[in-house]
């Protein structure tokens, strides 16, 4: 399934995770360790950087987020989840998009923001589209043309990268998955709907959430994207 494994660790993570990353590398991951005080969108692009480099010819990269990936192949979604990741291998940019059953799964104030922003998307440009996917594929050819034009800094790079493929009319395919359900309650060991009420009842966390999306929001007025506008 995976030729190579690829990790781009941030100080943090490789502080707390020593072991854990040790061992990865012994079971043959590929690893790159971030400079302190990097922003996030060089993690990302050092993440890409190395799964080119170590790309086979005409093999296809997978882009996701370790405690994803580790959610989806441990839980009863790693058939679905592999079984998508082989399919669609042969495609340029495909972006895995959350399902109405995954969106159920998270936070309403999550969901709003989220979709939010995939409305204006459709506003500018005419498709309505994930742009903080959680999972895509890249050609290496894709991959190579993205990292190229890349410059945002933070969490709206994802975005970005998606708004640079259609900038150089590269093919975009979508599909929503149910597997792109809501992690975090996995991972901190609280019942599901706990959780989300929680997280949805929190000032903090509407505060965090339009944070991290308002950057996107903006990223799409920008200059270099205005030659994809569907109407002006």
């Amino acid at each position: 399934m995976f030729d190579e494994i690829c990790l781009s660790v941030v100080p943090p993570t490789g502080k707390d995770n020593t072991d854990f990353i040790h061992n990865l590398r012994q079971e043959g991951c590929v690893v790159f360790d971030n400079e302190p005080n990097l922003p996030i969108g060089d993690h990302s692009r050092n993440a890409l950087r190395l799964a080119i480099e170590q790309a086979q010819a005409q093999r296809s990269i997978f882009f996701g987020f370790l405690d994803r990936m580790l959610f989806d192949l441990e839980t009863s979604w790693r058939t679905s989840f592999l079984q998508d990741i082989e399919r669609y291998q042969a495609a340029s940019y495909m972006i895995f998009e959350r399902s109405q059953f995954a969106w159920s799964t998270h936070p309403r104030n999550y969901r709003e923001m989220e979709q939010m922003v995939s409305q204006t998307c459709e506003l500018l440009y005419g498709k309505f589209i994930e742009l903080s996917a959680g999972a895509f594929i890249l050609s290496p050819s894709t991959a190579s043309t993205i990292l190229s034009q890349s410059t945002s800094s933070s969490y709206e790079i994802w975005g970005e990268w998606i708004l640079l493929a259609m900038k150089n009319n590269i093919p975009i395919t979508t599909k929503r998955v149910d597997w792109l359900a809501w992690e975090d309650p996995y991972w901190e060991q609280v019942e599901p709907d706990i959780l989300k009420r929680t997280r949805e009842t929190s000032r903090e966390e509407i505060v965090k959430r339009i944070k991290l999306n308002m950057p996107i929001m903006l990223m799409m007025t920008e200059e270099r994207f205005r030659s994809l506008r569907a109407r002006d």
